[in-house]
């Protein structure tokens, strides 16, 4: 029986395959390090908060009240930066992701035309070897009835 017709297909489509899922990799770490970045920033303003109130309750000049409204500010810029940099990031991941979607159901379906190509080979093949087997029973009774025959 012929080759599969689609197999230079299936091997494009499966590189084609890989090379976007390895993009999808990459996106999706970015989006996970652009959370962690979030909660370290959390992290850092929870901690600045705790040290401000035990600060406050002792009194504080008003140019270290302004600084520190100056940094809460600049915390809470860097919050925002975060989370649009989680957003971007995330809709990157999902871009790459609808990318690569379709090119692997496309694998998937080369590679179940290329099983159900091997299976009709082997079924094909066995059927050749079952007439080449009957061929052969006849043509030894024919030669058993030949010799008896005589």
């Amino acid at each position: 029986m012929k080759p599969f017709s689609l197999a230079r297909v299936l091997q494009l489509t499966v590189r084609r395959s890989e090379t976007l899922a390895r993009t999808v990799k990459f996106a999706h770490g970015n989006w996970l390090r652009a959370r962690g970045r979030q909660v370290q920033l959390t992290t850092l303003r929870d901690a600045h908060i705790a040290q401000l109130a035990g600060e406050l309750r002792g009194g504080v000049s008003a140019a270290q009240l302004l600084e520190m409204n100056r940094l809460q500010h600049a915390q809470a810029d860097e919050m925002q930066a975060a989370q649009a940099a989680i957003d971007e990031a995330h809709r990157e991941w999902q871009a790459r992701l609808a990318e690569w979607m379709p090119v692997e159901q496309r694998v998937k379906a080369l590679r179940l035309m290329e099983q159900r190509h091997l299976a009709q080979a082997a079924i094909q093949q066995r059927r050749i070897e079952q007439r080449e087997h009957d061929e052969l029973v006849e043509l030894t009774h024919r030669m058993d009835a030949v010799h008896r025959g005589r």
